[in-house]
């Protein structure tokens, strides 16, 4: 079966994808699924031929996501497809276009980061932001927190007030936006950086206590958007130890610097969800905490496979 992105967004938009990244999550901390390094070629125009390849062995599947991603000489924008595969019989399921998935899957993993680290009460949500990822988060954040004022920034203006009106339509949230970064960020109790900047966007004196952070747009070994304040403030998490240091420049360079290490990481969010790693405890409304989202193949590939199942009219597959 081939899904386009347009049947992508129809079988998903009308679901959740939080409990389906809460069960992989907690998959991966028992062994039941399996996720490989991202591996890429890069081209001298600044292209990134990337794979990403797991196994879900609860699901029966396994496959790999491939992506393209421009460079700066590049023209066109990025564009990935997740190949899903029978785990026993090795027959393909589909080829299901990524573009949707990759927004919809990488939002529920933050959403399931809030539902197990961020206070219960927290209701002050602030995007860094405006883009595609800003909406999606706000979307699955709302499901998970009972979020009553939404701050979003961004460095373009009318592209951010565009943005606001976007999000207070898809969540039924006034959303307004912040004249700076810090005002967005001041006093909320969740922030989520979703920028494609390269240098850092955050700044940990600007948090306070009990707030946490989601951090998300530093998807690649050169891009920051935390400085090293944050980390320096938070409990940090992180998707995979496996993958992380070939994933985001948030802990990729200050490690490389020698200014924060992997043992200073707490752990990883299926250990948490599982109760094999410590998160917040009940009545803790001091610690900040910070989910570092790195990207991988195993949310791909279950969001996928929901997809197809979708679209086959058979039950959802978490």
């Amino acid at each position: 079966m081939l899904l386009s992105d347009e049947q992508v967004r129809a079988a998903l938009e009308p679901v959740s994808l939080v409990p389906a990244m809460d069960a992989l999550f907690r998959q991966l901390a028992r062994g039941e699924a399996e996720n490989l390094p991202r591996s890429a070629i890069r081209h001298s125009n600044g292209n990134i031929l990337a794979v990403m390849t797991a196994v879900l062995r609860s699901q029966g599947v396994w496959g790999c996501k491939t992506a393209v991603f421009p460079g700066k000489d590049a023209v066109d924008t990025a564009q990935s497809t997740i190949q899903v595969f029978d785990l026993e019989s090795g027959a393909l399921r589909g080829i299901v276009s990524a573009q949707y998935i990759t927004l919809a899957r990488t939002a529920a993993c933050s959403a399931a980061a809030t539902a197990a680290l961020a206070v219960p009460d927290a209701s002050v949500l602030c995007l860094l932001g405006g883009g595609g990822q800003a909406v999606a988060h706000a979307v699955e954040l709302c499901r998970v927190r009972p979020i009553r004022e939404i701050r979003v920034w961004r460095r373009d203006r009318a592209a951010c007030q565009a943005a606001c009106r976007t999000i207070t339509a898809h969540t039924g949230v006034e959303a307004a936006p912040a004249d700076d970064a810090e005002s967005a960020v001041a006093g909320a109790h969740i922030v989520c950086t979703v920028t494609a900047s390269r240098t850092p966007v955050l700044r940990g004196e600007w948090l306070s206590p009990g707030t946490h952070v989601n951090a998300v747009g530093a998807c690649g070994p050169i891009a920051r958007e935390l400085e090293l304040s944050v980390l320096r403030r938070s409990r940090v998490y992180v998707d995979s130890l496996l993958s992380m240091p070939q994933a985001t420049g948030d802990l990729l360079i200050p490690i490389q610097e020698g200014s924060y290490s992997m043992a200073e990481i707490a752990g990883e969010l299926g250990n948490v969800l599982t109760g094999t790693c410590p998160g917040r405890t009940p009545g803790d409304r001091e610690t900040i905490t910070l989910f570092e989202s790195c990207g991988l193949a195993m949310e791909d590939i279950g969001a996928a496979l929901a997809a197809l199942q979708a679209a086959e009219g058979t039950p959802f597959p978490f």
